[in-house]
């Protein structure tokens, strides 16, 4: 007697649910049931024909009879909009509203039978039906909720939801004292289940079902090709199963495997997301979602790439749920990875501007300069010997001007600055940047003069040439001799007339880091008493001063 359909037997499962399955008690008739049971209570003829009663007022007491659903009497009812995230349009029904343009998603909003809901490539949102039956409406999908009652008498619902487009979640509830009827069609497909959590997909050509828990059963869409519609698989938890163009349902294979991201940090301090994933052997593609919610019923961010690495902006600071979960080549997508995030990156660091990374200073002391953030109340400044920032030199939480000067002796040092706002609102670290303190050059020793030469002898670092200079002025614009030497013998010809001259150099190292120029220096050389030829016979005294 249930040849017409696997549903009309309690024991099974299929796509469609065409019987309530009633058991005889002592009185019944079909006079009775149909009075009960069905939209039209004078069709009792109907009974007798699914079910084969010769009479109608005597039914064997324990009989199971089949009550047609289509014909059943049933409630309309309302599903509600949980949660919207990004662009969510609706289509009214025809005759409740104006049914032609789209308007605009709103949670709270009322989902009612026929109602198609659209959403955009940043889209995403969660209806509850009256059975407590939630459907996820991924970004960029079109679905229509065809059909959603309530059967009083038989004491279960029924739903069916059309996918035109797009993806979809569904956590369908497990009901008691009733047979639940939940479906969602597709061009290709039908699935349907009596309470489970799975997903379905849907493109010009295929559907892909994948069954997250519980069991569903996908039969081929009815016109869409002959002899497949009625043709059941039952898809266990776990597993997915491809329908193409043709309405054929393909053989249920196993879900790829959830990524493991306990790797990935839990806390990130800078705007872009930066989510690289591990590699997993035979993935196609890979998925990623991002939530304010453990349900990811808001879902922040979505994206989907042919290999594991992401890159995600223009979220707010707060705490977030990551899944992610690759496809196989047939485009079935597996089991999810979970990991909580934190995001916080505001206010953000300011960048620093001088010194550059890795450069090299010869002084005592640095002049650190960084960018004015426009909501800084004041700017945190660290200082450090080693990378981690465990071996503090410099420690300053309070700084109102974006500059400091920091007295710093011989080494490395790692430096970095943070942005405190209103609040206050500590930010993040910004990133460290490497500082080299060298001695500065030491002053040019006072010069050993001969009667025809000035020679200096500098101190000298492996592999350092050197630029040395003398004038007549200590602004060095009246240039006497400007050298470049590879070595740091430095021998010049000596003026005759002696008077006040001014020297100075810098080194630059083997690395190239050119040096500053050293405090110009005054060497005072009196005028040398000179034979009737004008040769010079003597040198006076002589000495070397800093003052100018």
């Amino acid at each position: 007697m249930c040849a017409a359909s696997l549903t009309c037997c309690p024991a099974s499962l299929a796509a469609t649910a065409s019987c309530h399955t009633h058991t005889a008690v002592a009185g019944d008739t079909l006079i009775g049931l149909s009075q009960r049971y069905l939209a039209e209570p004078r069709r009792w003829q109907v009974l007798a024909r699914v079910n084969k009663v010769d009479n109608p007022r005597r039914i064997p007491i324990g009989q199971a009879l089949c009550i047609p659903v289509e014909r059943m009497k049933a409630t309309p009812q309302a599903g509600v909009v949980l949660e919207v995230v990004g662009e969510v349009s609706r289509r009214n029904p025809p005759g409740a509203g104006p049914s032609a343009a789209m308007q605009p998603v709103q949670k709270g909003d009322a989902v009612t039978q026929g109602m198609t809901l659209r959403t955009s490539a940043n889209g995403y949102v969660t209806v509850q039906l009256a059975d407590g039956s939630i459907l996820k409406i991924q970004a960029d999908t079109q679905a229509r909720l065809d059909n959603s009652v309530k059967y009083e008498e038989a004491g279960f619902f029924a739903s069916t939801w059309t996918v035109l487009r797009g993806r979809v979640e569904s956590l369908v509830t497990h009901l008691t004292g009733g047979q639940p009827r939940y479906q969602i069609k597709t061009p290709q497909a039908v699935l349907g289940v009596r309470g489970t959590e799975f997903r379905v997909a849907t493109d010009e050509r295929l559907t892909w079902g994948e069954t997250l828990d519980g069991t569903v059963a996908v039969s081929g869409a009815a016109g869409a090709a002959a002899g497949t519609a009625g043709r059941t698989t039952l898809v266990a938890a776990g597993h997915g199963a491809v329908t193409n163009a043709q309405a054929q349902v393909g053989s249920p294979q196993p879900l790829p495997a959830a990524p493991v991201l306990s790797g990935l940090p839990s806390l990130f301090e800078r705007p872009l997301l930066r989510l690289d994933l591990p590699d997993v052997p035979g993935a196609n593609s890979y998925r990623i979602q991002i939530a304010d919610d453990a349900d990811f019923r808001r879902v922040r961010a979505e994206a989907t790439l042919p290999q594991p690495h992401f890159r995600v902006s223009d979220l707010p600071d707060g705490h977030y749920h990551l899944r992610a979960r690759v496809a196989n080549a047939q485009g079935l997508e597996g089991l999810d990875g979970t990991w909580p995030l934190q995001l916080k990156a505001r206010p953000e660091p300011p960048i620093p501007t001088a010194p550059a990374n890795r450069a090299k200073l010869r002084a005592r002391e640095a002049q650190l300069n960084w960018t004015a953030h426009p909501q800084a109340q004041s700017y945190r400044l660290q200082v450090a010997r080693d990378a981690g920032f465990t071996q503090l030199v410099v420690d300053q939480p309070s700084l109102p001007d974006p500059q400091a000067t920091v007295p710093l002796p011989t080494g490395d040092y790692h430096w970095r600055i943070a942005t405190t706002a209103a609040g206050p609102d500590k930010g993040p670290w910004g990133d460290a940047q490497l500082l080299l303190m060298r001695d500065p050059p030491a002053q040019p020793p006072p010069p050993v003069i001969t009667p025809d030469s000035l020679q200096f002898q500098l101190q000298a670092e492996p592999g350092q040439r050197f630029e040395f200079q003398m004038a007549t002025d200590a602004g060095f614009t009246q240039m006497l001799h400007a050298v470049a030497s590879d070595k740091p013998d430095i021998t010049l010809p000596k003026p005759q007339e002696g008077g006040r001259l001014y020297v100075r150099y810098r080194a630059v190292d083997a690395d190239g880091f050119i040096g500053p120029y050293t405090t110009p220096q005054m060497v005072l050389l009196p005028a040398c008493v000179r034979s009737s030829d004008m040769q010079c016979v003597r040198s006076g005294e002589h000495f070397i001063t800093t003052q100018p």
